[in-house]
């Protein structure tokens, strides 16, 4: 899935700058759930086959729930560990970006 800054996918330019997330990163995430009490789940619960609009407030929660991951470092059994990092902070500085410009993001999917 790839993810834009954006309160509307009808409005969305496919040629802005956007952030890739592989599936099997979701689904690392998704199974950290179990060996943390930070709810992650506005990130893992992203349906990476569908086209998702984000609303800003929880563009909030998404850049929290990077910084955790990152700050944890969490995912140091991650198979592509150094991947994995570069794909957050790419998602937290698209996050943040968008929270600058009062909009949501925008997830694409596969």
């Amino acid at each position: 899935m790839n993810f834009y800054i954006g309160d509307s996918i009808d409005n969305m330019e496919l040629s802005d700058s956007n952030v890739e997330f592989n599936d099997e990163l979701i689904n690392f995430i998704y199974k950290l759930r179990d060996k943390s009490s930070f709810d992650m789940s506005k990130l893992y619960e992203i349906d990476p086959y569908d086209d998702i609009e984000i609303p800003n407030k929880d563009v909030f929660e998404i850049i929290k729930i990077c910084r955790y991951i990152l700050d944890l470092s969490l995912l140091e059994d991650y198979e592509e560990y150094d991947e994995g990092n570069q794909m957050l902070k790419e998602l937290l500085k698209l996050a943040e970006c968008a929270i600058k410009k009062g909009k949501g993001l925008i997830s694409i999917g596969d």
